[in-house]
């Protein structure tokens, strides 16, 4: 599969991956982007900051997550997202559907002969 191919693959995971993050900790955006990269390894790099960013924006829109500030390392104040009721209850309806995806995958192309 092409690398473009799969990238828009992850990127209909993505919401599914990042409340996943969000479900063991609240996290800022860099450190969404970090624990995402040591999750996906090799194919970390479909999670760039100019897909992150918006896709968190659009999740608090959603009411999936709510952000916070809270002051950094260095003194400057970071936004924090933590999963909210409604994320925690569409992460898991998510999960379900990609466990049906999978299963579905299992049936028929992962076929074993």
């Amino acid at each position: 599969m092409a690398r473009n191919e799969s990238e828009q693959i992850y990127k209909g995971l993505l919401d599914t991956l990042v409340l996943n993050v969000l479900l063991a900790e609240p996290n800022y955006g860099f450190g969404i982007k970090e624990t995402l990269r040591e999750q996906l390894g090799d194919d970390a790099d479909v999670v760039k900051e100019a897909t992150l960013y918006p896709l968190l924006h659009r999740l608090e829109r959603k009411e999936l997550v709510l952000s916070y500030r809270q002051p950094g390392d260095r003194g400057t104040p970071r936004k924090y997202y933590k999963i909210t009721q409604s994320g925690h209850q569409y992460l898991k309806q998510q999960i379900e559907a990609w466990r049906q995806v999978s299963a579905l995958l299992d049936r028929t192309i992962f076929k074993k002969d």
